[in-house]
């Protein structure tokens, strides 16, 4: 079986798994909440049955009581029998526990007195049983029932101060019964109170979620006791109102990309021939198809590669990367638990069909004229003098897909901090120096202080990943540098009030915890604001503890040994020599060009429009329609860049006519092939399957948010998956860690990676990191 179904094999049975879990935790839950509720018990005594309302007001009776208040749940720190009526009834009888003197002559001339102090005394204990438990009622969705039932309460003890249990025993016994039925319906209410708010009610008791919400020593079931996703599944199987509404599931996009998938395939059945040398295209072949180039090798520009028709596009590649680079795991590779090489694909790899790789940079472009200018990168730099050498490469569809940069916010020194972009930053981070062989602690432990700037995904798993690093080489005897053993500072500034603010509000509570119980110092609101040979200076806000409004900042300075800028982005430079061809309108606020629902810029000229393509990080989309005014657009993450990728690629290879509103395939109301635009190449066997999918125009981009994932170090790590804005489970923990190894061994762009990834987790697993510098 090939690793790719291993993989899909492997994580279907642990999804499977989970949810037998689910169902089997779900089910215990149910069972033993019915079976708390024990049968109703009768006590032959002559007094009246509790009714649910005030209203039904009746005399004393001979009538079997019918204690129905066994069902609530005492809170912890209270006895259970005590908390039955009929049992308090009973252990009073025999007790006596009145000790007024009226009370106790009244218990002297009469059993039936007897019976009925001990049942006052049993509800008087029982009212500050419920009160105890009113007070523990602290959920949003009970307030006002809790509130309620406080009301009823004070109304009981108004009752009992006004009258004395000698009177309502021989005199009263209208006040007698008016008390008893008062609390009958305060019972009553405070049952509604437990069908709304279970989960207050049941979580001293149930033995699920004194697994899910408690620290436990095994093992197996820490790991599922850590799981966030657990905890909301469980909740939302007990508070049926949370239930996220299926209706936000995008079933019509993820049939579209179903369709969509199908026609991938297609594209790639066909080119193996071609691959394998065994056909060539024709003369007439080469002649029709319409030039593409392709600016950037990153996740927009790889996806475009491997979904292009290469029998409608000729492709030409412009990136100073000869290769794909996995970001997400490019802090595991600055650590050394995976190679470089492992997490890269070289781009004739990714479609070997590609015309031409040019390896430099596009200085310039002629939008009017369609060709951009591109500066070869100089292999001998080192050797050679004088400028690289430049080439002109006409095209018919430019596609922008730079990526950006980061961007240091002018602060003084930040330039020369270290970068997480690629894997020339990632070399850089490795081969940083050692502090090992220095006798004096205190600079030793100086030079070992790593500084992380931005608590975002990428921060976050560095930190993670260097604590890792740590652990691993300050290993007695094995590790590389034992030396350093509890010299190692890792300092994250993040100068938001949370970390990784792209999850949801109980991932980034985790994730901060997590952090800092591995010894990470993790410092929010927090700037830096110079970084200096060896030290940084940050600044920390000081909020006013009543209003917590910012009064002021904290300047402090750090020694430091390393600073890795991990904090905001900014366009790359070709996208300002872009956005000077195109007009005032193109400019984001950001400096990243605005494009519409088919990743177009607006152009001078309509028939212009759709010669050239702006796609992931350099493209400024708005995120939909009713908030482009607010400036909300899609957020710069691979996520998004691989889908317009994969969107702008299937949008050429159907032969839509970019230059209309919406594009359209070609001739679809032209009478005669003298009528259609010879400049749009024409597919029939295309254009009826798209008519058959009703795509005879073309749809616009909608982006599916799969979800998000980070490491947090120490094999825990936050996953959050949903469909859209349907939320599916979110992790926090080890099954959290499982999952994100999983999805990103799936998601290597190839076999040949995914193969190299597991053996390098194996191997740093088995043999520890290689910290061998060149």
């Amino acid at each position: 079986m090939k690793l790719r179904e291993g993989s899909a094999s492997i994580l279907a049975l642990w999804a499977s798994s989970l949810f037998a879990f689910e169902c089997a935790a779900f089910t215990v839950i149910h069972r033993s909440s019915q079976s708390r509720t024990p049968p109703t018990t009768t006590a032959t005594t002559k007094t009246t049955s509790i009714v649910p309302s005030s209203k039904q007001r009746t005399t004393v009776s001979t009538q079997p009581i019918s204690f129905t208040s066994a069902r609530l749940h005492r809170p912890q720190g209270f006895s259970s029998s005590s908390f039955s009526l009929a049992h308090t009834t009973t252990e009073l009888r025999s007790s006596r526990d009145v000790e007024d003197p009226e009370v106790q002559s009244n218990n002297s001339t009469t059993d039936n007195g007897d019976d009925e102090a001990s049942l006052i005394s049993s509800l008087l204990r029982e009212a500050e049983v419920l009160e105890d438990f009113v007070d523990s009622t602290s959920s949003a969705s009970s307030s006002s029932a809790a509130e309620a039932i406080k009301t009823r309460l004070e109304e009981v003890k108004h009752l009992q101060a006004g009258t004395k249990l000698g009177g309502l025993l021989s005199n009263n016994n209208t006040d007698f019964q008016l008390l008893i039925d008062d609390m009958g319906e305060l019972i009553n209410e405070v049952e509604e109170l437990e069908e709304i708010d279970s989960m207050v009610m049941t979580q001293h008791q149930d033995p699920i979620f004194k697994l899910i919400t408690s620290t436990v020593s095994d093992p197996t079931m820490k790991i599922v006791s850590s799981e966030i996703g657990v905890k909301d599944w469980v909740q939302r199987k007990v508070k049926k109102d949370v239930i996220p509404d299926s209706s936000s599931i995008p079933l019509d996009v993820l049939i579209q990309r179903t369709m969509d998938t199908i026609e991938d395939i297609v594209v790639h059945l066909r080119r193996i021939p071609y691959e394998k040398g065994s056909k060539t295209l024709t003369a007439e072949e080469e002649a029709s198809r319409k030039t593409v180039v392709i600016l950037g090798s990153g996740w927009a520009a790889h996806a475009l590669m491997k979904v292009a028709d290469c029998f409608k596009l000729r492709l030409i590649v412009v990136s100073p990367s000869n290769h794909f680079v996995f970001t997400p795991m490019l802090a595991s590779s600055a650590v050394g638990t995976v190679e470089y090489r492992s997490m890269t694909e070289a781009v004739r790899s990714a479609n070997p069909m590609i015309d031409e790789f040019l390896e430099g940079k596009a200085t310039a472009v002629d939008v009017e004229n369609k060709k951009i200018t591109v500066q070869l990168n100089s292999l001998l730099e080192d050797y050679r003098g004088g400028d690289p050498p430049t080439v002109e490469v006409p095209y018919d569809h430019l596609v922008v897909s730079v990526g950006c940069r980061v961007d240091d916010k002018g602060v003084p020194g930040a330039d020369k901090a270290l970068r997480l972009k690629t894997c020339d930053d990632a070399v850089k981070l490795r081969k940083s120096d050692s502090p090992d062989a220095l006798k004096d602690r205190e600079e030793q432990r100086r030079r070992a202080t790593f500084l992380i700037v931005g608590g975002g995904p990428t921060g976050v798993e560095l930190a993670g990943e260097i604590l890792d690093l740590a652990k691993d080489i300050t290993r007695p005897h094995k590790g590389a540098y034992p030396k350093l053993d509890g010299n190692i500072r890792v300092v994250l500034a993040h100068s938001g009030p949370e970390l990784v603010p792209q999850f949801n509000d109980k991932l980034r509570d985790e994730a901060l915890l997590s952090l800092e119980k591995k010894g990470i110092e993790v410092i929010l609101d927090t700037r830096v604001t110079e970084v200096g040979d060896g030290f940084a200076k940050l600044s920390k806000k000081i909020f006013d503890e009543e209003t917590g409004e910012v009064i002021g900042n904290e300047e402090s300075k750090l020694p430091t040994g390393l600073t890795v800028w991990c904090a905001g982005t900014k366009p790359n430079q070709f996208v300002e020599e872009l956005l000077s061809q195109l007009p005032e309108s193109a400019r984001n606020l950001d400096g990243r060009v605005k494009v519409d629902k088919w990743l177009r810029p607006p152009m001078h000229r309509d028939d212009l429009m759709g010669s050239v393509l702006v796609l992931g990080d350099a493209a400024a989309f708005p995120e939909n329609d009713e908030r482009i005014a607010s400036g909300a657009h899609l957020p710069q993450t691979a996520q998004v860049a691989g889908q317009q990728g994969a969107y702008a690629a299937r949008m050429l290879d159907r032969g839509y006519d970019l230059k209309s509103t919406p594009p359209a395939l070609p001739c679809l109301d032209a009478s005669s092939e003298e009528e259609c635009d010879t400049d749009v190449f024409d597919d029939p066997a295309m254009a009826h399957w798209l008519e058959v999918r009703g795509l005879e125009t073309a749809p616009q981009f909608v982006f599916l948010n799969l979800g998000l994932l980070a490491y947090l170090g120490g094999g825990e790590a936050l996953s959050q998956v949903q469909i859209g804005d349907f939320p599916l489970f979110s992790y926090f923990g080890s099954v959290a860690f499982v999952l994100w190894r999983s999805v990103y061994l799936v998601k290597q762009v190839a076999t040949r990676n995914r193969v190299l990834v597991t053996f390098d987790w194996m191997k740093s697993a088995i043999f520890g990191r290689d910290m061998t510098r060149f």
